[in-house]
């Protein structure tokens, strides 16, 4: 992953290892999975702690259906938490959404979380292609409604991203 993404504009704030247990989980539809995780934060935030959070997780890979695996993926990463007796529920979309500027579409959603601390939403945009499967997230204000939430300029933003992150696939 890049030290920074939207054209520098946001910088890695995590360098957690991404999660070994995805590509294994996704082995039906990812050959040779490889994990990728990164954190970023506004490269201007004045603390640790300021600013919306973007969180980068995908597999690398020989993808064998990329809307299969695609869909799979989301639903482990929508499994996988940390808090009990969470449940997440998807209240806007998914859409399809090709960004201006770019032909190749990503998924976008809008997720509802409920546990014991409360009710949060956060939005998400994905794609899969032969060679990976990747979803971009962004902490909100989830105080504001989720309906107002712009998830045409998030999708153009996980577009600048996509094109940031991806390899060239070896020859």
């Amino acid at each position: 992953m890049p030290k920074a993404v939207l054209k520098g504009v946001f910088t890695e704030s995590d360098h957690s290892a991404p999660d070994q247990n995805i590509p294994m989980m996704l082995s039906g539809q990812i050959e040779h999975g490889v994990s990728a995780f990164a954190a970023y934060q506004p490269a201007d935030r004045t603390t640790e702690t300021s600013g919306p959070v973007l969180a980068v997780t995908g597999v690398y890979g020989t993808v064998l259906n990329p809307v299969t695996a695609r869909d799979e993926f989301l639903k482990i990463l929508d499994r996988r938490t940390s808090v009990p007796d969470r449940r997440s529920t998807v209240i806007i979309g998914p859409r399809t959404i090709i960004p201006q500027g770019s032909s190749e579409p990503v998924s976008c959603r809008i997720v509802q979380e409920v546990d014991q601390f409360g009710t949060t939403w956060e939005p998400d945009c994905s794609w899969a292609d032969g060679s990976a499967v990747a979803h971009v997230s962004q902490t909100v204000d989830f105080k504001k409604p989720s309906a107002e939430f712009d998830l045409e300029a998030f999708a153009a933003k996980t577009a600048i991203i996509r094109n940031e992150v991806r390899a060239p696939i070896a020859p």
